[in-house]
């Protein structure tokens, strides 16, 4: 039995050693990996050499006319920009590197060049439009995924490229990597240059419109422009992500839900202006104006919409219709509030953890934690409108030493008070009002005359007659 299996092994040992059709040294999947590879299926990275020095022997190569390998050549692509010295800078050494990458005769060159060109893409970038011309050319003749993109979206243009590519984006609603990966290339490098130019277009084409929709709008912007942590993918395109977010509202109004979706993210990016004014320089002032007009109605929304919780005041809707009509005709410059602990919890349930306002601290007496306080500038005055039982008070100038400043994170009572007790106070200057009689529009008419002082515009009882 031992025998006849060792004679049988022998036999077949022998039939293979002599086998014609013996197994490929390459197999189907080594060679479909090389199709890929020279296809330009992945962006190159650079390899961990001495570039500086490399760049130096090419540059000395290319002054004495030597020809270069096509593994000089994709040593030189990592040498046009990133090295010192850079290849591009010399237009007669770039000339001459640029027309060997035309002439070699293996694609891998070209596939090294295009990773060099998106990696160090900028518009400062030297000899970047005879580059992109070379690619262009380079991309049709060895085809794969650089061809695709390059016939589709103009790829290798300088200004064609990014911004058909961005408007794929904004289009399909996908980053830019899926759409690459689409047409069969690797995932772009998020910070390579070239991601940035997609990102300048994409925000610069929500600017002008690009997408109608402006929730729609903010989501594109939030995932193509923000980090996860919602912070700018690139800090330098600040002043593009203002005008992407704003300019679109510069001729339109925009929906209270819309508002203050825009407002959490333009806060939370810039900080709120009334608090940190150093950080919109830079902002145009067309669109710190739509900024501030929004805020002030929503802190006027705050107060009216928390105090309809947490104020028990039967007069109140009378209260709400007074200074919505204010509102409406325009008097209005800056509003305010300050909540107590109940108000403040509310405030930032219905508006989001970037709304702003300030804390109402106990001082004398122990303020109810559902008490809030409206601060507006109206005219050249100041006025603070206590909820439940507080009265309304108005300085008529804002410069008097007793007039509360808008916009501090804290106030104690008296210092957003004109008088303590019960009654009324008036001079010339001051008034200090209870809210009584509303059904009459008794306090109305009298608040209504003192701002008509202040601002020269007349407020009638139409303007903030309650509408049942």
């Amino acid at each position: 039995m031992a025998n006849n299996l060792r004679d049988t092994c022998v036999r077949i040992a022998n039939g293979l050693a002599t086998f014609k059709h013996r197994p490929p040294s390459i197999t189907p999947l080594s060679r479909l990996a090389g199709q890929l590879q020279q296809s330009g299926g992945a962006l190159e990275r650079r390899a961990a050499k001495d570039y500086d020095a490399i760049a130096g022997s090419l540059m000395q190569a290319v002054v004495a006319g030597a020809g270069l390998s096509n593994r000089q050549l994709r040593d030189a692509a990592w040498c046009l920009w990133s090295t010192t010295p850079a290849l591009a800078q010399n237009q007669a050494t770039s000339d001459a590197l640029l027309r060997s990458f035309l002439l070699a005769d293996s694609p891998r060159p070209f596939l090294t060049l295009a990773s060099s060109f998106m990696a160090s893409f900028s518009d400062q970038m030297p000899a970047q439009k005879p580059t992109s011309d070379t690619l262009a050319a380079l991309a049709i003749r060895w085809g794969g995924p650089w061809g695709i993109l390059q016939q589709k979206f103009k790829f290798f243009d300088l200004t064609q490229g990014p911004r058909l590519l961005a408007r794929a984006v904004i289009k399909q609603d996908k980053p830019a990597t899926d759409i690459l990966k689409e047409a069969g290339l690797s995932a772009i490098n998020a910070k390579s240059g070239y991601a940035k130019a997609v990102t300048v277009s994409l925000l610069d084409q929500l600017a002008l419109g690009g997408e109608k929709d402006h929730i729609a709008r903010l989501g594109r912007i939030r995932r193509y422009a923000l980090t996860e942590g919602g912070k700018p993918l690139y800090e330098d395109l600040r002043p593009n992500l203002i005008e992407a977010l704003l300019r679109p509202f510069e001729n339109v109004t925009a929906e209270k839900p819309v508002r203050d979706a825009f407002l959490e993210v333009v806060l939370y990016l810039f900080g709120d202006p009334r608090l940190k004014p150093e950080n919109w320089s830079f902002v145009p002032a067309v669109l710190r104006e739509i900024v501030q007009r929004w805020l002030t109605e929503q802190s006027l929304r705050q107060f009216l919409d928390i105090v309809d919780r947490v104020a028990d005041d039967s007069m109140w809707r009378y209260r709400r219709a007074f200074w919505e009509g204010v509102f409406n005709k325009g008097l209005i410059d800056d509003a305010w509030v300050a909540f107590g602990p109940d108000g403040k919890r509310l405030a930032k349930e219905l508006f989001g953890k970037e709304a702003k306002f300030a804390s109402l601290e106990t001082e004398g007496r122990q303020i109810e934690s559902g008490h809030a306080v409206l601060l507006l500038h109206i005219g050249d005055g100041v006025v603070a409108d206590w909820s439940h039982n507080g009265k309304c008070n108005i300085w008529s100038d804002a410069t008097d030493r007793s007039a509360p400043r808008l916009f501090k994170l804290s106030y104690g009572s008296d210092e957003i008070r004109i008088r303590k007790g019960s009654g009324n106070y008036e001079t010339d200057s001051l008034l200090s009002l209870m809210h009584l009689h509303s059904p009459t529009y008794h306090w109305q008419g009298k608040v209504a005359e003192r701002l008509r002082r202040m601002t020269g515009v007349q407020i009638k009882q139409p303007d903030y007659r309650l509408r049942k």
